[in-house]
Formats: structure tokens, C-alpha cells, sequence
């Protein structure tokens, strides 16, 4: 399989005396490849999901997506062919409209001067709210959604980003725990939305608490600790008994129920 994103020798610290650091990290992700993230508090996870969504600096070692570097790829650029979502959506404004909202996902096809949305941007943004089911929220403002609502926006912004109409299979979707605060109900409706997007070509790298939900919709698992990648392989291959034990001081029992893996915690 083609890699779509790599990283080689990838360290990072946040210069702190004593704070923690990602150090030495290998790992290659293919084009259409759904990978989770797994690993206790603390373990690397969503920092090592903010270097590859380019949103931190000062890293050593080197990143490329497509096979080209991230330092040789402009911000706005690389805005086109990867998008990232942060554990929170404290930096939304509540006040704002979906519809609005989801339009701020077409700031890098704009020129340097180009402020007012276009008809072209205006028709991305709704076919993406279409596409995530929610058109008719768009004149909602972001705060009246629920927990699940709020997070299909900022998919549709992310997808508006990525430009829905192109070709996925070169684009990359990385989120950090988009299960937070959401119902269980929501939890298996958002991931099998990413899981839909995947199937349409869309590399997909989720951060993620739910071990159950990892072993249900991802392919790849990527297992950290201590700010390193432990095992980096195909997701029942990383989530097993043993690695529940050592990983997370755990004992279970993974059983496997019409062609699905479940994983019983054992008290």
C-alpha cells in the first residue's frame, strides 16, 4: 500500500524541565488506511496528532505527506489535503451559524483578498452539511446542538476543507477524540461516519479512548507509551489480552461475536 503520511525519527518536547516528550517515533499510515490511537493519559497521542496536522513546530526528525516534506508544503496548502480536529471546541464561537461555520472550511481557496463566500463556497459548505445529514440545522446557531450535532459540523467543516467534490483517497482526516461527551448512541453514529468517509477513499486517524470502538472500525492500530509508539500494526493484532495487562493494568477477555471483536472487562 501506498504510505500517504510518514514520519522518521519524529522527537518532540514542550521545553518544559521535566515535561513530557514524543521521542523517536516511526511510523507510516497508507492512503485509505483507518487508523486508531490508542494508550493511557498521557501517553503521546494527541500530541503526536498535532505534529502530523502540522500544528506544532520545533519538532526534529521529518514528516512527509505524499512524499513530500511538511516544511517544503505551505500551511494553506497542506490545509487542502489534510484536516485536523481538536479534542475541544472551546475556540468556536457559539454564537455562529452552522452554515457559517462550515464556510470557514474554504478560507485556503481563497486569494489573498478574497473575503465574501462565493457561490462556489457557498455550494461546498451544503453539500457537506447535506452529506453529514445535518442541511437542515445550517441556520442553527453552533451552541443550540447537541453533543453529536456539534460534531458532524465540524466533520462537514473539515470535509468542506478537504474539498468533498476531489479525490479523498490523497487526503487525510485527524481527529482527536471525537467521542468526548457524546452517548453511546452518538459515539457508533459519528464513527460510523468516519468509517462511511473512509470507504469513500478518506484516510482516517482517530485518537482514541473507547478500545471497543477501535477494534470495531479501524484497520490499524497504533498502540503509545511513555511518549513512544509501543506496536504499530493491524488493530486485532495490537488489542489483545496480553496488551490490555501490561498497557493498561487491565485484565479482560476478547471475544469475538458475528465476525465483531468485543473486549469484557474482568473486575
Amino acid at each position: 500500500m501506498e504510505d500517504l503520511i510518514r514520519a522518521e525519527n519524529l522527537s518532540f518536547s514542550y521545553g518544559v524541565a521535566g515535561g513530557f516528550s514524543l521521542r523517536d517515533v516511526n511510523l507510516r499510515i497508507g492512503k485509505g488506511e483507518f487508523v486508531s490511537v490508542i494508550g493511557r493519559n498521557g501517553s503521546g497521542k494527541s500530541t503526536l496528532a498535532k505534529l502530523l496536522a502540522n500544528q506544532l513546530m520545533g519538532y526534529s526528525g521529518t514528516i512527509t505527506f505524499g512524499g513530500t516534506g511538511l516544511n517544503d508544503l505551505s500551511r494553506k496548502n497542506y490545509s487542502k489535503l489534510s484536516a485536523y480536529l481538536p479534542q475541544t471546541v472551546s475556540l468556536v464561537n457559539e454564537g455562529i451559524s452552522v452554515r457559517e461555520l462550515v464556510l470557514q472550511g474554504r478560507y485556503s481557496y481563497k486569494g489573498m483578498f478574497g473575503f465574501a463566500s462565493s457561490p462556489d463556497d457557498k455550494a461546498a459548505a451544503a453539500e457537506s452539511l447535506e452529506r453529514l445529514g445535518i442541511g437542515d440545522l445550517s441556520e442553527k446557531k453552533f451552541s443550540e446542538l447537541s453533543g453529536g450535532q456539534k460534531q458532524k459540523a465540524l466533520i462537514a467543516l473539515a470535509l468542506t476543507q478537504l474539498g468533498l467534490k476531489s479525490d479523498l483517497s490523497g487526503k487525510m482526516l485527524i481527529v482527536d477524540e471525537p467521542l468526548t461527551y457524546l452517548d453511546v448512541s452518538h459515539q457508533y453514529e459519528v464513527f460510523s461516519l468516519l468509517r462511511s468517509l473512509n470507504e469513500n477513499g478518506l484516510t482516517i486517524m482517530a485518537v482514541v479512548h473507547d478500545l471497543n470502538i477501535a477494534l470495531k472500525f479501524s484497520g490499524k492500530c497504533i498502540l503509545m507509551n511513555g511518549g513512544g509508539v509501543i506496536r504499530h500494526d493491524e488493530t486485532k493484532s495490537v488489542i489483545t489480552e496480553e496488551m490490555l495487562r501490561e498497557h493498561f493494568l487491565i485484565e479482560s477477555r476478547i471475544t469475538e461475536y458475528e465476525k465483531s471483536y468485543f473486549i469484557n472487562y474482568l473486575t
